[in-house]
């Protein structure tokens, strides 16, 4: 996990635990994601107003992992459940995932260290 001092990810812990108080810890973070759509009409990826830092975490209740894109940009924040319908995919800097409603989104990770580390963990 990034270098995070125990107060720090204390501190982000209850933030998270904010939003969803069914939150335990902290699996992963990494400090510099940005969140892009893929358009079918279009055929391309669209950037989306989400980016920030990616935390994935364990809950107490299902689903029993999530991931949550905290938003620099605005108060919008990307939360998604881990569970069997989700289907990733690595493409280096890109994390490509399907989620339950079969949208497709795509991950970019600013360290690709954090980008393989991260789609392992999801795996």
């Amino acid at each position: 996990m990034e270098s995070l001092s125990r107060a720090g990810q204390e501190m982000s812990l209850a933030a998270l635990k904010q939003h969803d108080p069914y939150i335990t810890s902290i699996a992963d973070l990494t400090g510099q994601v940005a969140l892009y759509t893929f358009c079918p009409k279009a055929n391309q990826w669209e950037k989306t107003d989400i980016e920030g830092t990616l935390f994935v975490y364990r809950r107490s209740a299902s689903p029993y992992h999530g991931f949550t894109i905290v938003n620099r940009l605005n108060m919008h924040n990307l939360v998604e459940p881990v569970n069997k319908d989700l289907e990733f995919q690595l493409h280096e800097p890109f994390l490509l995932y399907r989620n339950a409603s079969l949208s497709i989104y795509s991950i970019w990770f600013y360290d690709k260290n954090d980008c393989h580390r991260i789609a392992k963990l999801m795996a």
